[in-house]
């Protein structure tokens, strides 16, 4: 039985494993000819211009490139499309009947990619802005740019932030405000920095102090007169405190704070006499048209002027409301020195 039962083992066979399905060999690379069917809008637009010009010389003037460069765009294009599309002749060229076909549906291209250029311009501006600013900006320059933004765009929700200048620059970095618009901030070499406009920081006194009615002040009456002052860790007190250094003139004030509002009201109240910026003080100035004013401003030679700067990021691309708030800041700027108060009369 053993025997056997070896015998009948050895006779079996493995089913043979059926023959393979030989794999599709993979396609080979296509050779890159140049024959693709598709080419760029940029050389689609050389071609346009080429034809529009009825030449290459032309051409060239108009677009900014070499004339080899636009011989090779226009060889390229050729290439790719499998067919001549110009003639070329010693007056310029002319087209084939497959340049003429072409032409036609390039010109209707570059009617579409201008409309979609206009609906990416018309683009509502909608969302936040971040606003890091100073008090004296914050209370007397950026409600008007507020007031135009509510007008002109309502779907954007600007947010404004007030404190010292410094701390918006380290929110600018931190990407804790969009913008910052200041007086005379500190330089960052990763921000951008735009002047928007100068104005003039004014000694200023109320109707009790000695100083009131006095057109010209000298350097050294301050020194004897009750002062009030920005705080030097501010960037207008400090810029304040550098000029009276740069005059000679050591000013000891009766009080000194980081609030120009507060400034403002001693002065008003004849505690002291103080520079403030003209954005903050104009209202109330003695002028001809005002001659009831609280305040009276005294000229100082040299006089003394403060930059209000707007500090953006220099790379990153803004929002749209970003970019609207920025274009309504540079308009009311272009403005707002004509509106200042130039002197007493």
């Amino acid at each position: 039985m053993r025997a056997a039962s070896r015998t009948v083992g050895a006779a079996r066979k493995v089913p043979a494993a059926a023959p393979e399905k030989s794999r599709p060999a993979a396609p080979a690379p296509e050779k890159l000819t140049g024959k693709t069917g598709l080419t760029s809008l940029n050389r689609l637009h050389c071609f346009e211009v080429v034809v529009e010009e009825s030449g290459f010389k032309r051409a060239t003037a108009r677009l900014h490139i070499t004339q080899p460069a636009l011989s090779y765009q226009m060889k390229h294009l050729e290439e790719e499309l499998g067919v001549q599309l110009f003639l070329r002749k010693p007056g310029g060229v002319s087209l084939t009947d497959a340049g003429r076909l072409l032409y036609a549906h390039v010109q209707r291209v570059s009617a579409v990619v201008r409309r979609a250029e206009q609906a990416v311009k018309d683009l509502p501006a909608v969302g936040e802005v971040r606003i890091g600013t100073v008090n004296s900006i914050g209370t007397y320059f950026l409600p008007q740019v507020l007031a135009a933004m509510n007008e002109r765009h309502r779907g954007t929700v600007p947010i404004l932030y007030r404190a010292r200048s410094d701390d918006h620059i380290e929110a600018l970095l931190a990407n804790q405000v969009d913008l910052a618009i200041l007086a005379d901030p500190r330089i960052d070499k990763r921000l951008r920095y735009e002047t928007l406009f100068g104005e003039r920081v004014s000694l200023v006194s109320g109707r009790s102090h000695p100083f009131f009615g006095v057109p010209t002040v000298r350097p050294g009456q301050l020194e004897t007169a009750p002062m009030v002052s920005l705080s030097p860790r501010t960037p207008t007190g400090s810029l304040v405190q550098k000029y009276l250094e740069r005059l000679g003139v050591r000013v000891e004030p009766v009080v000194s704070t980081e609030d120009i509002l507060t400034v403002k009201r001693m002065v008003e109240m004849g505690i002291g006499a103080g520079f403030l910026p003209d954005m903050v003080v104009a209202r109330e100035l003695v002028t001809r048209s005002n001659p009831e004013g609280s305040l009276y401003r005294s000229e100082i030679d040299p006089p003394l002027e403060r930059e209000i700067v707007l500090v953006t990021w220099d790379e990153i691309p803004a929002s749209r409301a970003v970019a609207a708030f920025v274009e309504e800041v540079r308009r009311l700027s272009s403005t707002w020195a004509d509106a200042r108060v130039k002197s007493n009369g």
